[in-house]
């Protein structure tokens, strides 16, 4: 009766994963080549992480990935699910061109989702109509769905349901390996699971010790999941990284609102999830912790609790481990700047010892996944136990009103036309010859987040090129990504330039470098789509509009008694390569500029030769305690001695330079021999090469 049930589940699981698969994608973009409708940043960064990925050789770690970003990185950073990434490759050769497996992969997860929700509740019942129909509010959870347009490696939900039927039902065969085999599978699909499974199994081992007593298996069992779960994790490339970049700003941000499960709408901006219940406003960074239960479950609980207030002690709904699990996991979520709607009602620094390893799961408002499906499964269950007679119509009743209330989230995501992603620009004659001329497309900026990547991916989408540095990663070398740059600056600044590179520039601090490096020579400036594009040996090719815009660009007059303030990225700035954001640790800068790496320039025009003395007011100077910074200036190409510079704990005064400056455009170098990092002097994890914060330039 069982094995046939179990067959009759998977048919039924089969079924409905394929009709939402259809009703999510649209029919037309079902296919294992269509890419049309990858069009929000992340799917767009998670395709392309698994195309470079299959594109490669295969290396050691299996994961590793270095043609995506040009920097040292693995498959399980990104969210091309490294399981089905690995399988993949296996069969790259016989693949089509542009191949995924995404389509196949949310049938998998809508398919597992309701497998594990009915196995759980048939458990629990013993009714199998009453599961068939109560699975369904897990398989239109709004979590679920609307991670769907946002990460799909994060739709495997079903995961945290099989941990909780592994537990739930403790009678099964071999279960001890099939909690193992859970864990090690979440690390390949996304290390979120893998931590939100850790802690639901050390939860579970530590009640089934305090009932046992058996300290020897407590420890065996969690001591063979750490040593199987790393060695998957090495071999799949988790460690191509070091310790200090799997922590990340986010936790106290990235969080859940204490009215999460009541509030419909994780963005005002966004559709709501409810036609009844109004929004509850929350910060940007709760949407991490969406967690609406429907106003059918909502009323679900409103029954199972009015049907039993007289004799609530007695019944017997959920157990003790689940309620501590759930309260844990809820601090966590909510973090340390605890939010009731709009109103603070907690907010408190965390100590550093604290904070620091918190970061790892910087996305917090995530953990509270298992906390949701806890009220699913008991508050259903509960309603099984409270109604004796006529319990499957009630359940039919309040999953239409479930379904009601979702069918704007629903429409949203599911019904309504998806708007393909446009590519028609790419059939201009400009894209076509980038795209069969040159063999690598990189960005001048390296950064896990560019601004011109919606454009650029459709053109690496499209089109194959053997690397590129860009990327969206979950998490990313961040000292390797600040060399990187600077190895970049004084390579470019010394016109060493791959000719078979498209490079892109997204700054004006860089294009304003890149034009007093490059105007005379034989490469082109192209302005495409609002991007700035650097081609080399392709000046024959500019077409006027782009000579006519390059032209706008100019260095900025100084004259005698100028303050000039820094600030990164302005179009009458001074900034040239080698400049980062001005923020450092936890504390937020708006106004200046870091140097970044080993050289810094400074471009600009002058008219007159009056000025005799540039005074660099900075912020901050990074030095270590026994030993100064090494600071070097060279003012075109002319090295300044130690006459002409004093420095200052809040400036730098250059004498004397009236003759190392030339009519026209100058480029003043600041050379750092020995940049630090504010991760290597303990004070945040930031990684960033730095060494002075400037604030502004005097010229006197």
């Amino acid at each position: 009766m069982t094995q046939r049930i179990d067959t009759q589940l998977i048919i039924i699981s089969i079924f409905l994963g394929l009709i939402l698969t259809i009703f999510f994608l649209d029919f037309s973009n079902i296919g294992f080549s269509d890419t049309e409708w990858l069009k929000s940043y992340d799917l767009k960064s998670d395709y392309l992480a698994l195309k470079f990925f299959l594109n490669d050789k295969w290396r050691f770690p299996l994961g590793y990935n270095p043609n995506y970003g040009e920097i040292p990185n693995s498959i399980v950073f990104s969210g091309a699910v490294p399981i089905l990434s690995f399988i993949s490759k296996i069969f790259r050769n016989i693949l089509p061109e542009n191949f995924h497996f995404f389509s196949i992969w949310i049938f998998l997860c809508f398919s597992l989702q309701y497998f594990f929700s009915f196995k759980i509740l048939n458990f629990l019942t013993k009714d199998y109509f009453f599961s068939l129909i109560s699975a369904i509010f897990f398989l239109i959870s709004p979590i679920l769905i609307f991670r769907l347009n946002l990460h799909l490696s994060l739709c495997a939900h079903w995961l945290i349901l099989a941990a909780f039927y592994l537990d739930i039902c403790q009678s099964q065969k071999n279960i001890f390996y099939k909690k193992l085999f859970i864990i090690v599978l979440s690390s390949l699909i996304h290390f979120y699971f893998t931590i939100i499974l850790l802690i639901m199994n050390l939860f579970f081992s530590f009640f089934n010790y305090v009932e046992t007593k058996n300290l020897k298996k407590f420890l065996k069992e969690n001591f063979i999941i750490l040593i199987v779960l790393c060695f998957f994790m090495y071999v799949s490339g988790y460690f191509e990284l070091p310790a200090t970049d799997a922590l990340g700003y986010g936790y106290g941000y990235f969080k859940a609102n204490f009215l999460t499960f009541f509030d419909p709408n994780y963005l005002s901006t966004e559709k709501s999830w409810s036609i009844f219940i109004p929004d509850i406003y929350n910060t940007p960074g709760e949407k991490e912790g969406f967690g609406y239960l429907g106003l059918g479950i909502l009323l679900i609980i409103l029954i199972v609790f009015f049907l039993n207030i007289k004799d609530f002690k007695e019944i017997k709904i959920i157990n003790y481990k689940y309620f501590f699990l759930s309260i844990f996991l809820l601090i966590l979520s909510l973090t340390n700047n605890i939010n009731v709607g709009s109103y603070s009602i907690i907010n408190f620094e965390l100590p550093k010892i604290i904070f620091g390893p918190l970061s790892i799961i910087r996305a917090s408002g995530r953990l509270i996944w298992p906390v949701y499906y806890l009220i699913l499964i008991f508050s259903i269950y509960g309603l099984y136990k409270s109604i004796p007679n006529k319990k499957n119509y009630i359940l039919i009743v309040l999953l239409s009103i479930q379904i009601i209330d979702f069918s704007g989230g629903l429409e949203n995501n599911f019904v309504s036309k998806r708007t393909l992603d446009d590519r028609k620009f790419l059939k201009n004659y400009f894209w076509l010859n980038i795209s069969e001329n040159f063999e690598n497309i990189s960005n001048t900026q390296i950064s896990n987040r560019s601004r011109s990547f919606p454009i650029i991916s459709s053109l690496l989408i499209e089109k194959k090129f053997n690397k590129t540095n860009f990327f969206r990663l979950g998490r990313y070398n961040r000292e390797i990504a600040s060399n990187y740059r600077s190895n970049f600056y004084k390579k470019i600044s010394n016109k060493k330039i791959n000719t078979r590179t498209a490079y892109v520039i997204e700054n004006y601090d860089h294009l304003r470098n890149m034009k007093f490096l490059f105007e005379n020579s034989e490469h082109g400036f192209f302005y495409k789509n609002n991007i700035w594009f650097f081609l080399p040996n392709y000046k024959n090719f500019m077409q006027e509009k782009d000579i006519l815009e390059f032209e706008t660009i100019k260095y900025k007059n100084i004259n005698l008694g100028d303050k000039v303030k820094i600030n990164l990225n302005q179009s009458n700035g001074i900034l040239g390569f080698g400049w980062s954001h001005p923020s450092y640790g936890s504390k937020i800068n708006n106004s200046g500029a870091w140097t970044e790496g080993n050289f810094s320039n400074l471009i600009f025009n002058i008219s007159a030769k009056n000025i005799d003395k540039i005074i660099i007011n900075t912020k901050k100077i990074l030095k270590d305690k026994n030993k100064n910074i090494k600071l070097n200036f060279t003012l075109n190409n002319i090295p300044l001695t130690n006459q002409n510079i004093q420095i200052y704990s809040n400036k730098i005064q250059l004498f004397q330079i009236k003759n190392y400056l030339e009519l026209g455009s100058n480029k003043l170098v600041i050379e750092i021999e020995n940049p630090q990092t504010a991760l290597s002097r303990l004070e945040s994890i930031d990684a960033r090469l730095l060494g002075v914060l400037i604030n502004s330039l005097e010229f006197k």
